[in-house]
């Protein structure tokens, strides 16, 4: 959630799951909604602990919010800001080799025992990776109206060679007020643009060049395998794979890997939002607010002939992804504090709207092979039922709700929690809790111990807390009404999901019990909490049995 905005939920729709992984330049990962910041931008990082915030931000906040501030221009202020940072990293960890037992089969090393002379060949594989980021900030406003604009580029290159990230990210804010301050006026454009080569594949066999690396034979020299990483084939009048072993197995050249496994990856990113807060009294005030998160990713990928046999067709195979999300969010929020005697009451009522539209097309030859070797276009793979074709149109998901949240406190030191929220889901059509949605509550009390008690001095704050949630959470989209669909090689496929009974909603009922506190003004803190959870209707998807229709 940035600026009390939530942002689009991207952690299982990008196009290349499979095949990306984390980006170790810039140490960031593409997915994440923070990527779309400069960190210079961000004013502070706060955790709403806990499925209890999910009354305020719905299902995607069941395991709790990070909720970010960024900066914004202050009154009476005027601030030019330059920064630049550089960051180099190596890598830390790496295998120590044994120089007694050298090659025997000339896979692995289980030979005679003797003295191994040949060098170490796994750190010059690794160079020194460097992240630098370089940031313009400017700053300005009067008692009315404040300004923050922001650009900042990153620029990084990872510990593997041939790995690289270029991304640039501009922030603009503008905050108004108007009638003495009644009417507060908050609007942000966000804009990303991100590059990156190559990037590392996370674990796995075939596409992890380090198998191959640290499994190469003791006593055998890999300078042949590096500067000719592949040799003339004159069976096949191209360029294949140089390897001691057999490259049908799980094991690849690693330079082979870095070389001619390639990819690109570029994401386009704006957010647009604007938030009003209108003051009615001392005591009453409404806030309405709505944002456009708009994400375009494109992916491709190439795998040269002679790639492991599991990974590509005999001609290599090649990948062209798209996938463009749009998220609408908005939300109005009435809001009343009062005080009456030793007891305090927070109370919000709000409604709110989520609609995601999501479109993508993804082309891959997987085993199914390239018609002309290294030729790597969409026209060139052979569309047959070894290939893969996924396309969604104008795939919506939309989500209604309407909640309450209620804060009693006593004294200043003792608070009771009550939460209420309902759903109405689009997945759940064709259901009959279409009409209805599905409703989730949560209740809990905390205490602050240091204004109930007389504690030592060098205890700045404590805290204590006990909570009871239940969190509600709705179904993938096409179950309740799923659709057939055909193959690149035009074969006709029957549904592939069909519930059993009627769908529900999922379910998610914790409790919890925790403290925290704070010590010697706040330097040294603790946070311990004991939780259990328990779902309900947990949604699984199973290949249907042989025979069923």
């Amino acid at each position: 959630v940035i600026d009390g905005v939530p942002m689009l939920n991207e952690s299982s729709e990008q196009p290349y799951t499979a095949i990306g992984g984390t980006a170790d330049a810039g140490n960031r990962d593409a997915g994440d909604g923070i990527s779309n910041l400069n960190p210079e931008d961000i004013e502070s990082i706060s955790i709403l602990k806990g499925a209890p915030a999910a009354a305020l931000y719905g299902t995607q906040a069941a395991n709790g919010v990070i909720l970010i501030t960024t900066k914004k221009g202050l009154a009476g202020k005027q601030e030019v800001a330059f920064t630049s940072s550089v960051a180099f990293d190596k890598a830390m960890m790496l295998p120590k080799l044994q120089n007694h037992y050298g090659m025997s089969d000339e896979i692995e090393s289980w030979g005679e025992r003797e003295n191994i002379t040949t060098g170490n060949p796994i750190p010059s594989f690794f160079r020194t990776g460097v992240t630098a980021i370089h940031s313009l900030s400017f700053m300005t406003g009067n008692e009315r109206v404040q300004t923050y604009f922001s650009y900042a580029n990153t620029m990084g290159k990872g510990i593997l060679g041939k790995h690289e990230l270029s991304k640039h990210n501009i922030n603009f804010r503008e905050t108004a007020t108007f009638y003495e301050g009644r009417l507060k006026i908050d609007g942000n454009v966000n804009l990303l643009s991100q590059h990156v080569k190559n990037r590392p594949v996370p674990g796995g066999f075939y596409m992890n060049p380090l198998v191959g690396l640290y499994r190469f034979p003791r006593g055998m020299d890999i300078t042949e395998y590096k500067e000719h990483f592949e040799v003339w084939s004159e069976e096949r009048h191209l360029n294949v794979q140089n390897w001691h072993a057999p490259t049908e197995d799980f094991e690849q050249n690693p330079y082979w890997i870095q070389e001619r496994i390639t990819s690109r990856d570029q994401r386009t990113r704006a957010i647009v939002s604007l938030a009003l807060n209108l003051k009615i009294t001392n005591c009453f005030s409404v806030q309405a607010r709505g944002n456009v998160d708009y994400v375009n990713d494109k992916f491709r990928q190439k795998y040269y002939a002679s790639t492991a046999p599991a990974l590509a067709g005999n001609n290599g195979r090649y990948i062209d992804s798209g996938n463009e999300q749009v998220q609408t969010y908005g939300d109005v929020i009435g809001t009343y504090k009062g005080k009456f005697s030793d007891f305090s009451l927070d109370v919000s009522l709000g409604v709110s709207i989520s609609r995601k539209k999501a479109n993508e097309l993804r082309y891959d030859s997987k085993t199914a092979s390239l018609k002309f070797a290294n030729v790597f276009n969409i026209a060139n793979i052979n569309m047959n039922t070894s290939a893969y074709i996924s396309e969604q149109i104008d795939a919506i998901r939309e989500m209604q709700s309407l909640f309450i949240t209620t804060q009693i406190g006593f004294r200043d030191y003792l608070f009771l929690d009550v939460s209420a929220r309902n759903d109405w889901s689009s997945t759940l059509a064709y259901t009959s809790r279409e009409s209805r949605g599905f409703f989730y509550p949560s209740i809990g009390v905390s205490c602050l111990m240091n204004r109930v008690l007389k504690l030592p001095e060098q205890v700045t704050s404590g805290k204590v807390r006990v909570a009871w949630s239940k969190v509600g959470n709705d179904i993938p989209l096409y179950i309740t009404n799923s659709a057939s669909h055909i193959t690149a090689g035009g074969e006709y496929l029957a549904n592939d999901a069909a519930p059993f009974k009627e769908m529900e909603p999922e379910m998610n009922y914790s409790w919890e019990i925790g403290a925290e506190g704070r010590f010697l003004n706040s330097r040294i803190g603790f946070n311990i909490t004991f939780y259990r959870t328990n779902t309900h209707n947990q949604f699984f998807k199973l290949p249907t049995l042989a025979g069923d229709k």
